[in-house]
């Protein structure tokens, strides 16, 4: 658990210092304005709806808001931020503009979710957030077509740190539910799995690992790669899944953690698009997830699931 600064704690100044309880903190990194929604947007608004905010509220049918994610976060908890790319024009469809994460003390996150990015990013900035997972940050993956301007947009923001670690991100596609009693976890025992018999998503982009041991839990049926032959809008070509592609993949590196979540559908909010937060066991994995990357591995915590 990373201390908040030292100024963050002395505004709390009717707080006596010792009383105070850091938080863990997570970061959310969202796609610029209009940057997402290449396959269903029709105007401006659209496509920034598209980009998973965490202070969307709509439980409107087909939303794309994270805000109930964010509030079980913050139910547990933790302090939810939210940085968002900047936007390379002032109207109409935009490409998103790179966080300079190498100006940023990441170290006071526990955790950086690489969510509806979608901007190009260089090495320096790379540098930097490899330098924070591996001296003990922790980062999450989640891509999708929509988070982009074309199909290639959101996976390839997020190769070029995935590249560090030897995960791949696959492009969009195909709908499914994983199950426990299918044998679709493939590490039963996994924290992450505690209490859960079902989770799903829907239009999912796998996370292909090097190494096989770091799938947990299996992709199924077809996936496309990220990887020229390029068709239209920059779609790759479908392939079979195979064992090194994951539903959900994680991986410990040096002191820090990664995971790599198949699907944003997973965690919108009630009556999203697809699926949402509230089917299946989908909260309860989301919650896991954060604990297992933030470390809060508390017997007392997993063992109220069983």
């Amino acid at each position: 658990m990373k201390l908040l600064p030292l100024l963050a704690c002395l505004c709390c100044c009717a707080t006596p210092l010792a009383n105070v309880v850091a938080q863990d903190r997570v970061l959310f990194v969202r796609g610029a304005d209009r940057s997402g929604g290449f396959l269903e947007a029709g105007n401006d608004d659209q496509r920034t709806e598209q980009l998973a905010d965490i202070f969307n509220v709509s439980t409107s049918g087909g939303n794309h808001g994270w805000s109930q994610l964010r509030q079980a976060l913050e139910g547990e908890g933790y302090l939810v931020e939210q940085i968002i790319e900047a936007a390379e024009n002032g109207s109409g469809p935009s490409q998103g503009l790179p966080v300079a994460f190498e100006e940023m003390d990441l170290t006071v996150y526990s955790v950086l979710v690489l969510g509806s990015n979608n901007a190009s990013y260089g090495a320096v900035a790379v540098d930097a957030v490899e330098s924070y997972i591996r001296g003990g940050g922790a980062a999450l993956f989640i891509s999708d077509a929509n988070f982009g301007g074309d199909w290639s947009d959101a996976p390839s923001s997020d190769q070029v740190f995935l590249d560090r670690f030897g995960l791949v991100m696959n492009q969009d596609q195909g709908t499914y539910v994983l199950r426990r009693a299918q044998d679709d976890f493939l590490v039963t025992d996994h924290p992450i799995l505690t209490g859960i018999t079902a989770f799903d998503g829907e239009g999912v982009s796998p996370i292909q690992a090097l190494n096989a041991g770091s799938v947990v839990v299996r992709a199924k049926g077809n996936t496309r790669v990220n990887e020229p032959p390029f068709g239209n809008d920059n779609q790759g070509q479908s392939r079979p899944v195979t064992v090194l592609d994951g539903a959900l993949t994680v991986l410990e590196i040096d002191q820090g953690r990664i995971a790599g979540h198949f699907d944003r559908n997973t965690f919108f909010n009630t009556n999203g698009a697809g699926t949402d937060i509230t089917r299946f066991d989908n909260k309860q994995y989301a919650l896991n997830l954060f604990a297992w990357l933030i470390g809060e591995e508390d017997p007392v915590f997993f063992d109220r699931f069983e």
